[in-house]
């Protein structure tokens, strides 16, 4: 009687050890990967003309600034166009204007929501060593009000916003 219950305990511990083997197994092959060096490239502007200047600017600013809110990463580096990708970079962000619409202060200033800035862009993560899509999404942002008809430039920031909110969902 002692022996087949030692018998059970012993094939009842192999048990439990195959499942949670398993389970642990299964659980890190479904582990994202963690990145550290973001490289933030340079968003192409939309097909119908340029972005001012000072948007841009305060896009990259605003980019930059929600990115490493974020913590997800340990360095985010932005790129000029034409500047090389660092060979340490482990994950990439491209981005493409798609829709730009600076609205009008004024008519915000007379009437809140008419007028509105709005910015959308589609983005893109990539993993270069893996050479693969780690995430692609699109991102928006608008001004609708704001004191004397708010600042256009504020849609850059609501743009960089909902990009570290995608980055968050979806990175580790």
């Amino acid at each position: 009687m002692k022996c087949l219950l030692e018998r059970k305990l012993f094939l009842g511990s192999v048990a439990m050890i195959i499942v949670f083997g398993t389970l642990i197994g299964a659980a890190s092959t479904n582990a994202k990967k963690t990145y550290q060096d973001l490289v933030v490239q340079a968003f192409d502007a939309p097909d119908n003309g340029d972005i001012p200047q000072d948007f841009a600017d305060a896009l990259r600013r605003n980019i930059i600034k929600h990115l490493e809110e974020t913590k997800r990463f340990s360095k985010v580096t932005f790129l000029e166009k034409g500047q090389p990708v660092p060979a340490d970079a482990d994950l990439i962000l491209t981005g493409k204007i798609v829709k730009f619409d600076p609205g009008s202060r004024g008519a915000r200033y007379m009437m809140p929501g008419l007028g509105a800035t709005k910015i959308k862009a589609t983005i893109t993560l990539t993993d270069p060593i893996a050479n693969k899509t780690v995430l692609e999404q699109e991102v928006h942002g608008s001004v609708y009000i704001g004191v004397f008809g708010g600042d256009s430039k504020g849609a850059t920031n609501g743009l960089a916003k909902d990009l570290a909110s995608a980055v968050k969902k979806e990175l580790p």
